[in-house]
């Protein structure tokens, strides 16, 4: 009983992918074919959009890029500038702790 399950069981599944192969060779498979066919014109219509979308996500693309570098030089900037008004205050502490004297002062005021 067994044995004649599985052997039924085989010829079924043999017959399927034979039937399945001779399928694919009489009529075509669909990789073989355009998804959409030339026929109307929508057909056209639609591939020309098609070739719009896939323009603008190129440039999306390159001007995500192009954006990315952009913060990138910024942030640097921002750190660089950062470090330097550090600096401009610690010279500008240093300048105003310093004791000037009073005869540079009155010079100052008579010019």
């Amino acid at each position: 009983m067994r044995k004649k399950f599985i052997t039924h069981f085989l010829q079924l599944f043999i017959f399927a992918v034979l039937f399945y192969a001779i399928l694919c060779l009489f009529t075509g498979c669909a990789s073989a074919r355009p998804l959409v066919s030339d026929i109307g014109n929508g057909a056209s219509e639609y591939r020309a959009i098609q070739e719009d979308i896939r323009a603008g996500e190129v440039e999306l693309a390159i001007t995500g890029t192009r954006i990315e570098e952009r913060v990138s030089e910024l942030e640097r900037s921002i750190s660089a500038s950062q470090s330097r008004s550090e600096e401009i205050d610690g010279i500008l502490q240093r300048v105003r702790a310093r004791e000037l004297d009073s005869a540079f002062i009155e010079e100052w005021r008579n010019r």
